[in-house]
């Protein structure tokens, strides 16, 4: 039997209502941290039974400059109307008003079980220090150190993991204020009986960020807390097998518009002339250089090679996250030495961090 859908926003008073009720019947969230018209209410048969809240207006730092993206902040269907498609669609139905709105890539963060099936895939890593009072003081003393509390923001949440102290920015370069920092940490976990500390460095910036380029993961604070016994843990994102089966996701909407974007101002190393073409599930797109231009388009050109990947390969290809090279591997695709060289000065890599939330909330 078919059902008559419709989609309201917060725009107007009708919107709004039906999202506050789905709210009631599922969990609640703030519709003010997106603009009225992406929050967005799926009424079947005159009944509200999903709602998906997005901000179109977020970006992402590149190489050339920052790209576009939406942010699906929260998503959910009545309890008493799961399992019936409403969240299918209405995701689907998001992702349709971001590609016409001209934006490439959605973010989100949640479980894998949710956003896999969409196409959605990792582009993070995690970077934890992990270290005890007792191995700082014996290597630095004890006690506070200077403005040392300057240096430091701490995670106050009380959903912490017990006897944890978790430092969520380290805001040392000179090694200096990196001892300042520690022998600070130490002293702030002993007054709150914390027998650990996690430094979460890099800093891992909540979700819907800038999702920030970093060149290297290794600091100056990085090797003088290794010298002091800490363990640093730096994995790439990896949900499934976490106690908590969260991550930070990205789809690619529009695989030529991201290209296009990633690409407009690039002024990165000379590579030699040439060009790929790539094919995936959010569109064809070509990638040629000649000269000192970049030429994106969708026409496919015979005398380039051609491979066939994932939109989600793509999506790890441009934000750094792994190697022309090794996607080539992952899909089992074979790509020709000079169109590796192309992809991967085109698009090097780089570091982004997300919290490893199985490190601070789980058991």
């Amino acid at each position: 039997m078919s059902h008559a859908a419709t989609y309201l926003t917060a725009e107007t008073e009708q919107g709004r209502s039906a999202i506050e009720e789905v709210m009631r019947r599922s969990y609640a969230a703030d519709v003010e941290n997106v603009p009225p018209g992406w929050a967005v209410v799926r009424v079947v048969d005159e009944a509200p039974v999903s709602f998906i809240l997005v901000d179109p207006e977020k970006e992402m730092e590149f190489p050339g400059g920052d790209v576009r993206y939406g942010f699906i902040a929260d998503v959910a269907t009545c309890e008493d109307r799961r399992g019936e498609g409403h969240f299918r669609e209405i995701v689907t139905h998001a992702f349709s008003r971001l590609r016409s709105a001209g934006i490439p890539i959605v973010v989100t963060h949640g479980r894998h079980q949710l956003y896999r099936q969409f196409g959605f895939d990792v582009f993070t890593y995690h970077s934890g220090i992990f270290i005890t009072p007792d191995a700082i003081e014996r290597q630095m003393g004890t006690g506070a150190s200077g403005r040392g509390s300057e240096l430091l923001v701490i995670d106050e949440s009380r959903h912490i993991t017990e006897g944890l102290l978790v430092v969520t920015e380290v805001r040392a370069t000179e090694l200096s204020e990196c001892r300042a920092a520690l022998k600070t940490a130490a002293a702030i976990a002993r007054e709150r009986g914390k027998a650990r500390i996690l430094f979460e460095h890099p800093a891992a910036p909540s979700y819907g960020s800038r999702y920030p380029m970093y060149a290297s993961p290794e600091t100056p604070f990085t090797d003088l807390a290794r010298a002091c016994g800490a363990q640093v843990s730096l994995q790439r994102a990896d949900p499934e097998r976490g106690s908590i089966p969260d991550a930070d996701w990205i789809k690619v909407l529009d695989a030529r518009g991201l290209v296009r974007e990633v690409l407009a101002d690039w002024t990165g190393e000379a590579v030699l002339e040439g060009g790929v073409c790539l094919d995936t599930d959010a569109g064809d797109v070509t990638v040629v250089r000649s000269g000192s231009e970049v030429v994106v388009g969708e026409e496919r050109r015979p005398e380039l090679p051609s491979i066939a990947w994932p939109s989600s390969g793509l999506a790890q290809l441009v934000t750094g996250y792994r190697s022309a090279e090794e996607l080539s591997e992952l899909h089992h695709t074979s790509l020709p030495g000079p169109a590796v060289d192309l992809l991967d000065a085109l698009f090097p890599r780089t570091w982004r961090f997300s919290r490893n939330e199985s490190w601070t909330y789980g058991s």
